[in-house]
């Protein structure tokens, strides 16, 4: 390699570093900080990235080390040197040669007839390229997971849907809608004030096929949940290509596409390769680019703050170059890369696209990926029903689309949220601009929550990321402790646009709370009451509440007026019975979590919870939306229902009843999760029949093939509907499944959805212990698989009968209302 144009490279990364030190390391967030190298170092990782287009590959220096990957994937995994390589080489030379001829061509690199080798049906000699780049290796394809079905974990079709109808791939910290022009980082908002929204991205990973120069028999496009991979499949009977897309589950920084040719003809195949980068984007303004080998890089920052000068954002991105043409010589098989990785923190772009390169040019960049998925996702929690294949993938699509928004590892950057349509939407005046509302704690936490904890965890956590925010906005607004906006994005404080919203949809502060209380109640997480800030926020609420209330002397009993309540179409009202609700859960809230960690609190939040008003009508026996209601006004969606379940308020069967009678007449729309809602009212009525036609009814908003949701029926409002999948999920796991989150139990009472022969949910993760639940209609079985804080048992609530539960040992009875409880 001629020493000038290497020393070319080393002068033009320099300059890029030195003009944007001050953006990336001077104006990093606080908690980059830690991330800074210096300026040697970062120049010679980012020569690293580019010299392995010029260089013979080398397993370099990396701080997130193959030990710390095997830890968190359970998969052991080895970085080859280039001696090491020597010995994967079937033909002994092991050297890395230049893979291009002008065009993007490949030169066939093996020394016999080019023929690749088979040992087995999921092993053989591949090249793995990435720009000039290639290695020979022995790649072995990792079986399909034994436990999943792919009927109905791969959703496949011969045509594409329409753009708004493609799926996503994300992984809480970046994402895109596949095939589209656009890509989204997460934290990433542009905009002043109520105008703040996602800032979009030029997606580098948007990469197609378009031409072919063989005859295509099939093509197949199909989302892999269960690997987390989007595939593309086009065969002919001589040739296979495949090209696959998805967010790295450990590399988080990175989207891959993958193109992989088997060539079986007696002469090369090209395919046309295009990218979609769409139009330059408004919110971004680039300070500095280049292209160094194979290889776009480019700063960046959002051209307007959210409120304050110091918001604006510098990011970074790297990006593999695409050829206008891909090659493969006569009897190849050969899989390319192309890596986009984006970050915050240069030094995280830089560290794991070369990471990057190591698994892939060893084999191991999609198995690294995949057994998250397998392992830690599906191994670990999900919904299996016999018997019906269609609700089998809507299960099976909602919980990917969930998982796919919260990151498999702790970052160093904070996890800003889930919004109604996800990462990988919310541009301006489009899908809710990326916001965060009450949709994450009230739709989308519970069932994250009851099979995964730790995830959690980091939902909740990012309204403890805001509560400086949160305490600020309570001040503005003249109150005390922390209310937080009904919408939020980077800072945390209000970004509404609607006035009305933002200034009377209070309920979204009780709405935290309760996810707080759902989560304590779930995990007993002492450290993040006591360590973790969970205990200041707790009390901060109860404080807004107790300054937001108004005290009627008349009535002795304390009100809240002027709010809007989860029915949006009336506003301001007096005492919303759900806003009261969740207020009076908040104001109770310090006294059992602190009782945890040996802390008392102010008996004033108690006291004064027994003085907030619930409307109800002791003469007919329902619960008013409001002052004032009459049972003929049109509500929008769930709202009074919400009381019984998820609130779990304390009322009698003919209570609730009335309440499901009277408001499901009232509610003639509304978003997918309504319907859910008053599915699950019904089942606890025993009302089967009714139950099944309102949870069919959210079927109206699942679109195939990907089984994306709308928030409205056919395809109308947002898509990639979040909230309604969570919902869903809910009148699942909870309706269908009967679980109700106690302080000293975790009920269940099933019954089997609509046909459906079995119904199976794995891995409830309850105390710290693992669960598997099998409901029948005659007989249920529990397996405790991993032990709880204390010993469990299961109690039978007709007969009080109790078992102590024994790890691996399956207990069966008849299907019936039971619980489990620390013994």
């Amino acid at each position: 390699m001629p020493g000038s144009f290497e020393a070319t490279v080393s002068s033009s990364v320099c300059a890029l570093f030195i003009s944007e030190r001050q953006n990336l390391v001077n104006n990093d967030l606080e908690s980059y900080k830690m991330m800074e190298g210096s300026l040697r170092r970062q120049v010679r990782c980012l020569l690293l990235c580019v010299l392995c287009s010029i260089h013979q590959y080398l397993a370099v220096d990396i701080r997130m080390t193959v030990k710390e990957v095997n830890e968190s994937t359970n998969v052991t995994f080895s970085i080859h040197t280039n001696k090491q390589q020597r010995d994967l080489n079937p033909q002994g030379n092991g050297h890395l040669v230049n893979t291009t001829q002008g065009n993007g061509h490949f030169v066939n690199t093996t020394q016999g007839n080019g023929h690749p080798v088979n040992t087995n049906n999921n092993e053989k000699y591949v090249t793995m390229i990435h720009g000039n780049t290639q290695k020979r290796i022995k790649y072995t394809e990792r079986p399909y997971p034994a436990f999943l079905n792919p009927e109905v974990t791969v959703f496949s079709t011969g045509e594409l849907p329409d753009a708004l109808s493609m799926p996503t791939i994300g992984n809480g910290h970046v994402a895109t809608v596949v095939h589209s022009d656009t890509m989204y980082l997460g934290g990433l908002y542009n905009g002043y004030n109520i105008t703040s929204h996602r800032a979009r991205l030029q997606s580098t990973s948007s990469i197609s096929i378009t031409g072919f120069s063989f005859d295509v028999n099939t093509r197949n496009h199909s989302l892999d949940v269960g690997r987390g991979i989007y595939v593309e499949e086009y065969t002919s009977d001589f040739v296979t290509v495949k090209l696959k897309m998805y967010a790295h589950q450990v590399l988080y920084s990175l989207l891959v596409t993958e193109i992989s040719v088997s060539n079986a003809l007696t002469g090369n195949v090209h395919l046309n390769l295009s990218t979609n980068p769409g139009p330059p984007s408004d919110d971004i303004e680039i300070t500095n680019s280049t292209v160094l080998g194979d290889f776009k890089i480019y700063f960046g920052t959002t051209k307007e703050p959210e409120y304050h000068e110091k918001d604006k954002i510098p990011f970074m991105a790297l990006s593999t170059l695409v050829p206008d043409v891909m090659s493969v010589p006569a009897g190849e098989s050969v899989r390319r890369l192309f890596l986009t990785s984006v970050d915050f923190s240069s030094y995280v772009v830089q560290e794991y696209l070369q990471l990057g390169l190591d698994f892939f040019l060893n084999g191991m960049l999609e198995s690294t990926h995949t057994q998250v998925w397998e392992e830690s996702n599906w191994k670990k929690g999900r919904i299996d029903v016999g018997g019906n294949n269609n609700l089998s993938r809507i299960n099976y699509a909602a919980m990917y689309y969930l998982l796919s928004e919260i990151p498999y590892r702790d970052k160093i950057e904070p996890f800003f949220g889930i919004s109604p349509g996800g990462l990988a939407h919310g541009a301006l005046n489009k899908d809710y601009e990326g916001h965060v509302f009450w949709d994450q704690e009230t739709w989308m936490f519970p069932p994250m929550l009851l099979l995964f904890g730790d995830k959690g965890k980091k939902i909740i956590q990012t309204r403890v990321r805001t509560h400086g925010a949160a305490k600020q906005y309570a001040k503005d607004r003249g109150y005390q402790g922390a209310m937080y906006p009904w919408e939020s994005a980077f800072t945390g404080l209000n970004v509404c646009p609607s006035t009305e919203c933002s200034k009377y949809e209070q309920h979204i502060t009780g709405d935290i709370a309760f996810a707080f209380k759902q989560y304590i109640m779930m995990t007993r997480d002492t450290n993040f009451i006591q360590k973790d800030g969970g205990a200041d926020v707790i009390t901060d609420i109860a404080s807004f509440w107790l300054s937001r209330m108004t005290y009627n002397q008349s009535m002795d009993r304390f009100e809240i007026h002027d709010v809007m309540p989860p029915d949006e179409y009336h506003y301001p009202v007096n005492n919303s019975v759900y806003t009261n609700s969740v207020a009076n859960i908040s104001l109770l809230l310090p006294k059992y979590a602190l009782s945890l960690v040996n802390r008392t609190v102010d008996p004033k939040f108690e006291q004064a919870a027994k003085k907030l008003y619930i409307p109800f009508n002791q003469t007919t026996k329902w619960h008013p939306e409001y002052d004032g209601y009459t049972p003929d006004t049109t509500v929008k969606q769930a709202d009074v229902v919400l009381l019984g379940f998820p609130l779990m308020k304390e009322m009698s069967a003919d209570v609730r009843e009335n309440d499901l009678n009277i408001y499901e007449k009232v509610t003639p729309g509304g978003p997918a999760m309504t319907w859910g809602m008053f599915a699950i009212g019904w089942l606890e009525q025993n009302a089967t029949s009714k139950a099944e036609t309102l949870f069919k009814k959210q079927f109206d908003n699942v679109i195939p093939p990907f089984y994306i949701w709308s928030e409205e029926p056919a395809g109308r409002g947002a898509r990639n509907f979040l909230t309604g999948m969570g919902g869903y999920l809910q009148s699942l796991m909870f309706g269908y499944g009967g679980f109700r989150i106690f302080e000293d139990r975790l009920q269940f009472n099933p019954t089997l959805p609509p046909d459906t022969s079995t119904f199976n949910i794995t891995g409830v993760d309850y105390l710290g212990g693992y669960f598997d639940f099998s409901f029948g209609d005659k007989y249920m079985t529990v397996n405790q698989t991993k032990a709880a804080l204390e010993e469990m048992k299961i109690v039978i609530a007709s007969t009080g009968q109790t078992q102590t539960l024994d790890i691996g040992v399956i207990v069966q009875y008849q299907t019936c209302q039971a619980a489990l409880m620390l013994v």
